[in-house]
């Protein structure tokens, strides 16, 4: 089955947008929003996943990280020029979208994950969350299209 998936550049960015759906650690099927940002001119890359509310909240990204990633990659890497696993930062985000529930502003989490070749690896000791300000402040420089509208574009709400 075809993986869809959204393309745009930004002012300094390739956006590179899919939907995933992995098996998370816990036995059930999870998804998230994966987007790959990558600077023009190669240098940096980053991966951002997003929690999205049609997970239960026992199948979050957080709690298996390393799986959503794994599960990720290979979508995104096929849309990407030259961009090695071991070099990509990672980004946990959660906002409005990501609970019917919601409380709070966007925030990211910066995922430390090693990479062996075949799959992405990492514990909770790796993750380190952003202030409101540094999140607001990334976000807004990757011009990213809000998750709701790029989940509608790919079928998902």
């Amino acid at each position: 089955m075809d993986q869809s998936v959204l393309k745009y550049k930004t002012t300094h960015t390739d956006v590179t947008e899919t939907l995933v759906t992995w098996r998370h650690e816990l036995g059930r099927d999870a998804s998230c929003l994966a987007r790959l940002i990558q600077s023009f001119g190669g240098g940096s890359a980053t991966v951002v996943l997003s929690e999205i509310a049609e997970n239960p909240d026992a199948l979050g990204i957080t709690s298996d990280f390393p799986g959503a990633a794994t599960a990720a990659w290979p979508v995104l890497a096929s849309q990407a020029s030259r961009v090695d696993p071991k070099s990509l930062t990672w980004f946990a985000h959660h906002g409005p979208f990501s609970s019917y529930d919601p409380s709070g502003p966007e925030t990211l989490t910066e995922v430390a994950l090693s990479f062996d070749g075949m799959r992405l690896t990492g514990d909770l000791s790796g993750h380190r969350l952003l202030d409101p300000y540094a999140s607001s402040k990334l976000l807004t420089s990757w011009q990213l299209k809000a998750v709701t509208d790029v989940l509608a574009r790919l079928g998902s709400a």
